[in-house]
């Protein structure tokens, strides 16, 4: 925000002449020593002229700190007292409070006003400055002030989590700590992370109780990985761990460290880390750490290609979901069920699981749940033919993310841009998206976002015909899907580089190594994306049986699900290789031509038409 600083100096001497002289009607004599003894100091000169017109033998006191003091002290006891109670509160106060924390239902501000000592603020009041509320709070016994704190504490129970917190650890207070725990709960489900961190760490600098410090450990660590801070976030999952004081303690811990891990590439450490838990939690029977411990379990094999273990997963989640009672852990597991028909490739299951997900999750103020599955329903979308959606899909996604503070959500909003974009012939599109997935990618450590990212530039220049350049980053891509696992997007990025390639046998080790990807197990979009650009390579090398044989395969790889996207692509394949057209049919076959273009411009899919629109010529 713009931004203007005032440096203020001191009071010129005629200034404070007249700033006196609007408080005091006495000697100059005196008016002189208080001008003197300020120093320009405006708030000091006006308590010193104050003090002086209560009476005082004309001596003036040393510092600011001093003389507030004895004005206070000069005060009738009632108002002393009061004043004193309402430093408890802070720099402003409320009536209501202050008559609560002084026990006395029926005192007014008058004398403190009178004095200078508070301003009125609406209906609040206002300590005049900060040192005046300093100075009554310093004069406060130690006993007292405790006693006045948690009076104030008892206040804000129920009102106000952060300053029930603050008000029991400037008493002392025992129960501090798990004070500290409770509302930076309630700030992190106001998505506000940065502050619920702050309370977490002043909760585990006060603690003295080891399960008090464990479950502040947990909730730093969740708010780490929420802001981003994913190595962070490991460590502090880690000291969780070792201070654990119980199972239900070691086995929260334990799956959150597994969760931060899944971020960023640590996939088998967190899988052995499920396997601890899970003996911990089947001994206890602890039935939302079950439910929970299933869903991420589940979360973990989507990348890495383990299409059943994903779904068996996932359903095993749903059904303790279900005996838990929560309509939290449920839609999370919707959201699991979602994930897992994604990663088969039932596009339209997935879109109908993700679109109940995020209206549940809507419906009952589930907001992690919804912001995380709200790209998702673009994603699988996409292969409904309707990639303008998709891409509001991810914008809407993304200024969620954006708003609770959730940097993975938004990854996932700035992927599913660049997918619609690329889609859409929208080059402008894919590189707004992409440089800040980009960032993100990196920032997370989310290292198979960074190889999915170079894919799609590597997708878009070639699209704008720099085939050196694009060359160059999906090779790059394809080394790292080898170093962190391919499953994710490996495939895809291997009939990338098939297409940017020249060589015919090059491109064909390419589609070779592309399809061991495929047979090894991988994400639902690999195989759309793979078959789809494997059957241009194919039309590229004249291939006709090549062609045929990748629609084949498309089609075979919906076939449970049948989608328009692949329906559409394996029809137009067929459409590009057809038979020799007989002078009977010349009719026919363009009004073919003539709809399919018609068709892959209705889905915005223009830049698949010039080859079609070629053959139209052709035949005309």
């Amino acid at each position: 925000m713009p931004l203007i600083t005032l440096d203020l100096g001191p009071l010129r001497r005629e200034e404070a002449l007249q700033l006196a002289g609007s408080y005091l009607d006495t000697s100059r004599t005196l008016a002189l020593a208080c001008i003197d003894r300020a120093a320009g100091n405006p708030l000091f000169l006006e308590q010193l002229v104050r003090s002086a017109e209560e009476g005082q033998d004309g001596r003036v006191p040393a510092s600011v700190q001093s003389l507030v003091l004895a004005r206070l002290d000069r005060l009738p006891e009632r108002d002393r007292r009061a004043s004193q109670a309402a430093s408890v509160i802070g720099q402003r106060f409320e009536l209501d409070l202050l008559r609560h924390l002084a026990d006395d239902a029926t005192f007014a501000c008058d004398i403190l006003l009178a004095g200078g000592l508070v301003l009125p603020e609406g209906d609040d009041f206002l300590f005049a400055h900060a040192l005046i509320r300093d100075g009554a709070y310093a004069s406060l016994l130690k006993t007292y002030r405790r006693e006045l704190h948690v009076r104030a504490a008892e206040w804000f129970a129920e009102q106000d989590p952060t300053l029930y917190a603050q008000h029991l650890d400037r008493a002392e207070d025992a129960r501090t700590a798990a004070a500290y725990l409770r509302a930076a709960l309630a700030q992190r489900a106001a998505y506000h992370g940065d502050t619920a961190l702050a309370l977490a760490e002043r909760g585990l600098q006060v603690t003295r109780d080891e399960s008090d410090r464990c479950a502040l450990l947990c909730l730093k660590g969740e708010l780490q990985r929420d802001l981003s801070d994913i190595p962070g976030s490991a460590d502090t999952f880690r000291q969780a761990i070792l201070c654990a004081p119980d199972d239900s303690s070691l086995c929260q811990a334990q799956l959150g460290l597994a969760d931060a891990l899944r971020v960023n590439e640590g996939l088998q450490e967190a899988l052995a880390l499920l396997d601890e838990a899970q003996a911990i939690a089947g001994r206890g029977l602890m039935i939302p750490e079950l439910a929970r411990l299933h869903h991420l379990r589940g979360n973990i094999y989507f990348p890495m290609g383990d299409i059943a273990g994903c779904r068996r997963e996932h359903e095993e989640g749903l059904g303790y979901a279900q005996r838990t009672g929560s309509a939290e852990a449920e839609a999370r597991a919707l959201g699991g069920l979602a994930d897992a028909a994604y990663a088969e490739g039932r596009m339209r299951s997935a879109f109908e699981f993700f679109s109940h997900c995020v209206a549940i999750s809507r419906e009952h103020g589930f907001g992690r749940i919804e912001v995380a599955n709200r790209s998702m329903v673009g994603f699988s979308r996409l292969y409904l033919n309707e990639a303008n959606e998709a891409r509001g899909d991810g914008d809407a996604a993304i200024r969620a993310a954006i708003a609770v503070g959730q940097p993975r959500a938004e990854l996932l909003g700035q992927n599913m841009g660049m997918f619609a974009s690329l889609e859409l012939g929208d080059g402008a599109g894919v590189q707004g998206y992409l440089d800040r997935a980009r960032h993100l990618a990196v920032q997370l450590g989310a290292r198979r976002f960074e190889a999915q990212c170079m894919n799609f530039e590597g997708r878009l220049l070639l699209d704008q015909g720099d085939r050196e350049s694009a060359l160059r980053l999906l090779r790059e891509s394809l080394e790292l899907c080898r170093a962190v696992g391919a499953q994710f997007c490996g495939p895809m990025v291997a009939s990338a580089l098939a297409l940017a390639l020249d060589d015919p046998r090059e491109r064909r080790e390419c589609l070779a190594e592309g399809e061991a990807l495929l047979a090894r197990g991988a994400v639902g979009h690999n195989h759309l994306w793979f078959y789809r650009d494997a059957i241009e390579v194919m039309l590229d090398c004249g291939d006709r049986d090549g062609v045929l044989g990748y629609a084949a395969a498309l089609e075979a790889y919906c076939s449970s699900e049948p989608l328009p996207w692949a329906t559409l692509f394996s029809r137009r394949a067929r459409v590009l290789v057809g038979p020799p057209v007989e002078r009977s049919s010349v009719s026919a076959t363009g009004l073919e031509l003539d709809s399919l273009v018609s068709e892959l411009k209705l889905a915005g899919l223009d830049k698949f038409a010039p080859r079609v629109e070629k053959l139209r010529s052709h035949i005309a």
